[in-house]
């Protein structure tokens, strides 16, 4: 067999084992650098209404 070809099926598992370790470990750190996620969107919420005085009728006016 071609000695160059023994050398690739060593190399090459042993490459993808090792970007599959890094990928996890780049997954991993950007979990933990994520800032945590609010349970509800403050989008969502509806602002809170100012009080307001009920109107009062006025008199009819004199014709």
């Amino acid at each position: 067999m071609d000695p160059e070809h023994d050398i690739d099926e060593g190399i090459l598992p042993a490459l993808r084992r090792s970007y599959g370790r890094l990928a996890w470990w780049i997954v991993r750190l950007n979990r933990m650098l994520e800032p945590s996620r609010v349970a509800e969107s403050p989008r969502l919420r509806v602002p809170p209404r100012a009080a307001v005085p009920p109107r009062q009728s006025l008199p009819p006016r004199p014709e």
